[in-house]
């Protein structure tokens, strides 16, 4: 009779971080494709990879294609200070970029970051970018 195998000691984690994925997609009114991407912003299939590539939208991948949350945009444009956190939080991947926008901060009112670039607090949002690149001690 074969042996029966353990399951694998990181499928609950594996899980979760499946379901926060999720999470964060359904708190982003979703994503769409490049070609959604393209016709919201009112540009070519090509200036919106250029973009990603650019670090000016934040797109995700989803399997083997890039997905554009739709929280980033507003009015056929991107929210003003968004590329700025993209750019700010490269390092960090595009998934904890979003993390960070949808989260509500204590320095921000209990808003998130995304809702204060769209009420236009840039700046705080910013520093907050800024204060999570450092050690504490800057």
């Amino acid at each position: 009779m074969p042996a029966v195998t353990d399951p694998d000691p990181l499928a609950p984690a594996l899980a979760r971080n499946v379901e926060h994925r999720e999470m964060l997609l359904h708190r982003a009114n979703g994503a769409l494709s490049a070609e959604e991407s393209a016709r919201r912003l009112r540009i070519t299939l090509e200036a919106v990879d250029e973009q990603r590539r650019a670090l000016t939208l934040l797109a995700v991948r989803e399997g083997s294609e890039w997905r554009y949350p739709a929280c980033q945009f507003r009015e056929g444009e991107v929210v003003p200070g968004l590329p700025e956190v993209v750019r700010g939080l490269a390092s960090e991947g595009p998934w904890c970029t979003l993390d960070f926008l949808l989260a509500p901060d204590t320095v921000l009112s209990n808003r998130t970051p995304l809702q204060a670039l769209q009420d236009g607090d840039r700046d705080a949002v910013l520093r907050l970018v800024r204060a999570s690149q450092s050690d504490g001690f800057g």
